[in-house]
């Protein structure tokens, strides 16, 4: 009864368009008027306090002011100038040089819409400027936007990384062979599309000189994520303090050595970050009385106990998980998603013989999947406002893309290595 009414209660506010944090802030509490959980609303008011309560959190406004700074200092053009010499010569070269782009720039913001906006708004208009269709130059943004997410350092790791109490510098050394990963296998889906369809290539190579020139212009900006990852690696940096570590170092390249940070600029970016900021935060503090209610009913157990009676193995229940976890990214957005599914699938997982690092992935990537899968994906809706396309053309172009990305998801989910290697490596 106490779960009919919690998931009822959510559903129904959601449906009728109250915000997300609110619709699982509501469900909880009516659960606690009507007796179905025993306590006092003060419990709700600590429990949602001790939400916002954790200092890994703080981490998520510095990495968006640090991107932030990163991209209105100028580094999108530098990165995307530094791409094109180094791949924009081959045949549909500029698609490739797109997720090169969302790769690197990913490793910096850790946000996967900031990644495409920020990308699409330069990428989308030279690509179709020479020659390439609207509807693959935004498809390419969305699908390599999610890189974003899986490339440390990530938003969403941090998230999971809280709620499961899962060590967050080992989610981010276990993201770093998926997402580069997951990169490759994006470029060579640009590449094949380019080549069958015969998509312009740039006649000229780059000379020594400009490729020298642009990669002094560039690695500034670039030995940032390098600079967050050894400190956090290392054991020298918290992720805290490493996030601190990211702001310092925009805020040299952006203001000092780039000159392009403006104090309206920086304003901007405050703002935003607030806003984002604030939504996020809202979210992970009321999920927790949520989340403290999904267990103290033991529906991990519950769920366990029927997949056994089921008969599925760890095979069946992993490929299961694969696909509620991208059945529910493809309707939901990423973050609800997260707080709701994570305390439920984590024990499940656990007990399939999925590791914590590898968990903490598959949850990245299947949600991630959904950021660019109708009818609910962010980053189509982001793309198709940028390059004024219909959301049905887009969609027919991402399939190659939708096709790759689970081909890594089930590498990822059947080969632990992908994750663990380089977590255990560094002593997480």
């Amino acid at each position: 009864m106490t779960l009919l009414v919690l998931f009822g209660v959510f559903a129904i506010t959601l449906y009728t368009g109250v915000p997300v944090a609110w619709s699982i802030a509501f469900s909880t509490l009516v659960v606690i008027y009507f007796g179905l959980v025993p306590l006092p609303p003060s419990w709700f008011a600590q429990q949602v306090y001790m939400g916002a309560d954790s200092i890994s959190l703080a981490s998520i406004p510095l990495f968006l002011v640090a991107g932030g700074i990163m991209n209105e200092g100028g580094l999108t053009r530098r990165i995307i100038d530094l791409a094109n010499d180094m791949v924009g010569w081959v045949r549909g070269g500029l698609g490739v040089v797109n997720v090169a782009t969302c790769m690197i720039y990913g490793g910096i913001t850790g946000s996967a819409t900031a990644d495409t906006g920020a990308v699409g708004a330069i990428m989308i208009p030279a690509m179709a400027e020479r020659g390439y269709p609207r509807d693959f130059a935004a498809a390419v943004t969305a699908a390599a936007g999610t890189l974003g997410i899986i490339l440390p350092p990530s938003v969403v790791m941090i998230m999971y990384g809280v709620i499961t109490d899962t060590s967050i510098g080992g989610l981010f050394a276990a993201g770093i062979i998926p997402g580069l990963m997951l990169a490759v296998t994006f470029m060579l889906t640009a590449w094949w599309v380019g080549v069958k369809e015969n998509f312009p290539k740039s006649e000229t190579r780059p000379t020594v000189t400009s490729f020298s020139k642009h990669v002094l212009r560039a690695l500034p900006a670039l030995m940032m994520p390098i600079a967050v990852l050894s400190s956090m690696l290392s054991g020298l940096a918290t992720t805290t303090e490493a996030a601190f570590v990211a702001v310092v170092w925009a805020l040299l390249v952006g203001g000092v050595l780039y000159r392009e940070i403006t104090l309206a600029g920086l304003w901007k970016i405050g703002v935003e970050t607030v806003r984002m900021t604030g939504a996020i935060m809202i979210i992970m503090a009321v999920s927790v009385p949520f989340s403290w209610i999904l267990t103290v009913e033991q529906i991990p157990q519950w769920t366990a106990g029927l997949l056994h009676a089921w008969g599925a193995g760890p095979t069946i229940t992993i490929l299961l998980i694969l696909a509620l976890l991208t059945f529910v990214g493809t309707w939901a957005d990423l973050g609800p998603s997260l707080i709701i599914l994570a305390p439920i699938v984590h024990p499940i997982g656990v007990e399939a013989g999925l590791q914590p690092y590898q968990l903490g992935l598959i949850f990245t990537m299947a949600l991630g999947i959904g950021l660019f899968t109708p009818p609910v994906g962010t980053n189509i809706f982001v793309v198709c406002n940028v390059a004024k396309v219909g959301v049905n053309a887009v969609t027919r172009r991402l399939i190659p893309f939708f096709i790759t990305s689970n081909i890594c998801l089930l590498l990822v989910a059947f080969i632990p290595e992908t994750t663990e290697w380089l977590p255990r490596y560094f002593g997480f």
